[in-house]
């Protein structure tokens, strides 16, 4: 498989198979942000795909995550019209987010028998258009407009995502709040959580802090999300302002976390903290 969606990934790309193989991986991945290996991953991962569903067709929808351009853009890329390209798009992103990759019980993962603390949390931001009537709840102090707020949890020893929740309102939930919201009630009794200083609930999280003999370590597990909220918002379906109707951002964001966790288990870890 991984030939078939190189071939047909290159043939949007208008790539002449004169070009080195470097280049070809570079003009895959800025089209669909993944490799034709990590397309052949999700694939064979979608045990039941609809009828009449082809390869390009997933590849529709992870040109729309990758790039989120108009449907005038993606039909000049693909050939395809308007409306075969939104429905696949729409059918395969939903897909990919219902996969079962992210899985709460890898937090585990090489912990030590008397290890406690297992996942280190964050909250992300990402934007959307002004709803209307204009709310002050949407507003995110990161960027100064209005946006969604998502959590995202790491295992501390694996850097593997464990935890995504949200879809929420930034204004209305701050971290604490969000964390409350669904994440605490799945922890085990006197597990803690690796977080910065918005997470105020000794009962739950702990937090580097300055002076603290394992301070450099904590920070430097916190400071890992960033690295995840990148990769994230290598998409563009999450980096610029999302257009589309609310109820679809929260099935653009699990897709493109899952799409995240296959590239950091297969050959694009993050760094290692250990």
């Amino acid at each position: 498989m991984d030939k078939i969606f190189e071939t047909l990934g290159l043939k949007f790309a208008r790539h002449h198979s004169g070009r080195t193989a470097k280049t070809a991986n570079k003009r895959f991945r800025a089209l669909f942000g993944i490799t034709p290996k990590i397309c052949s991953l999700i694939w064979q991962s979608l045990v039941s795909k609809p009828s009449g569903s082809k390869p390009e067709h997933l590849l529709y929808a992870l040109l729309f995550l990758k790039l989120y351009d108009t449907e005038h853009a993606h039909h000049a890329i693909t050939g395809s019209d308007e409306k075969t390209f939104r429905k696949w798009t729409w059918i395969f992103i939903e897909l990919i987010a219902d996969l079962d990759i992210i899985k709460w019980e890898d937090r585990h993962h090489l912990a030590p028998p008397n290890a406690h603390t297992f996942v280190s949390l964050d909250g992300t931001d990402f934007k959307i258009a002004e709803p209307s009537p204009f709310n002050k709840k949407w507003f995110s102090h990161k960027f100064h407009g209005p946006g969604v707020r998502y959590e995202i949890g790491l295992c501390i020893r694996t850097g593997k995502i464990v935890w995504a929740h949200g879809g929420l309102p930034c204004g209305d939930w701050p971290d604490l709040r969000l964390a409350r919201n669904a994440y605490t009630d799945m922890v085990e009794a006197g597990e803690m959580t690796l977080a910065d200083k918005g997470y105020r609930d000794e009962q739950y999280f702990i937090f580097p802090s300055d002076g603290d003999k394992s301070s450099h370590r904590q920070k430097k597990i916190m400071a890992r999300h960033e690295t995840v909220n990148r990769r994230l918002k290598n998409f563009g379906v999450l980096k610029k302002v999302f257009r589309h109707k609310l109820k679809y951002h929260p099935i653009c964001f699990y897709a493109v976390a899952n799409i995240t966790q296959l590239l950091i288990c297969n050959g694009e870890p993050l760094y290692s903290i250990m």
